[in-house]
């Protein structure tokens, strides 16, 4: 397998998700809906300038009149503003730590509802993985009551991996297709920011104008590694994703936890442990996969 571009726009993403915790916490004083309500007004003037600088508004006219590209978009635009609003909401409330691990559990999520959905295949020697990823999960749900169990990290993870399955069987542009979603979204959002205590403007009483600046470029920060994972998405199969994947989580663990300073739980970190185990292994794997593959070279005539 060669390292091409898709696989330095999978990486990139990834890393910059990753530092996502640090940005977000920097505004601890707005609440989630209304952090989630910004990114997305400014991912939406963001997507909407380079599309119309582009000259190719039109784009979204054609998405439109696709009946299949349109409805999948549509779904793909309810679980990626349900991550992002979920995932701010987790950061406000000192679970940056239990994000990453629904992101720690994502690349083997990614392996299973590629064999489930995509009908890509799984080897053998991948399943131990798998079994062991979901075993977690089942260890997570015995140890935990209700109140406790880790839901965020679960949510986090499913509407991720669907999103990626989404825009991998969605043939349309990077950029198009996250205009596309950003366009249906941003009304039933302001219409319910109406009915709220707060507007988009009253946030300028709680920042300073180098905070609200800073908000501003939610739009720039978002889209770009949404526009590099949809690129490489549509590009790599969902097992190769998967593998650089877990750079995301990494460097949200580290945050939450060295930066932040959240604390982790014996039950958490027997989870945590199970995870690395099975991510460990899925690694290795894959690794040795693609070496013996690199060894079966065709000779050219």
């Amino acid at each position: 397998m060669s390292f091409t571009s898709p696989h330095l726009a999978a990486i990139s993403a990834f890393t910059l998700w990753g530092l996502f915790p640090l940005y977000w916490n920097f505004f601890s004083e707005v609440s989630a809906w209304d952090l989630f309500g910004h990114r997305l007004i400014w991912s939406f003037l963001t997507v909407m300038g380079i599309l119309t600088y582009q000259k190719k508004t039109h784009h979204l006219k054609a998405i439109w009149t696709q009946k299949k590209i349109r409805n999948m978009l549509i779904l793909s635009a309810l679980l990626i503003s349900s991550n992002w609003l979920l995932y701010i909401y987790a950061v406000s409330i000192g679970k940056v730590i239990e994000a990453s691990m629904g992101y720690f559990l994502n690349p083997l999520i990614n392996v299973l509802f590629g064999w489930l959905i995509l009908k890509e295949q799984i080897r053998k020697t991948q399943w131990p993985a798998i079994i062991l990823a979901i075993f977690s999960i089942g260890l997570m749900a015995y140890q935990s009551d209700l109140a406790h169990f880790p839901w965020i990290a679960l949510t986090l993870s499913l509407t991720f991996a669907l999103y990626g399955i989404l825009r991998k069987m969605t043939h349309v542009g990077s950029l198009e297709g996250l205009t596309f979603e950003t366009c249906f979204i941003i009304g039933p959002v302001l219409i319910y920011w109406y009915f709220q205590p707060t507007t988009p403007i009253s946030i300028l009483n709680q920042l300073s104008s180098f905070k609200f600046f800073l908000l501003s470029l939610s739009g720039l920060i978002t889209c770009i590694p949404l526009v590099l994972f949809a690129f490489s998405a549509r590009r790599l199969k969902l097992q190769t994703l998967g593998f650089i994947q877990y750079l995301s989580p990494s460097l949200k663990f580290i945050c939450g936890l060295f930066i932040l300073h959240e604390p982790l739980s014996h039950e958490k970190l027997q989870s945590f442990i199970l995870i690395w185990i099975a991510l460990g292994w899925y690694t290795i794997e894959s690794f040795i996969y693609m070496k013996k593959q690199s060894r079966v070279i065709p000779v050219s005539e």
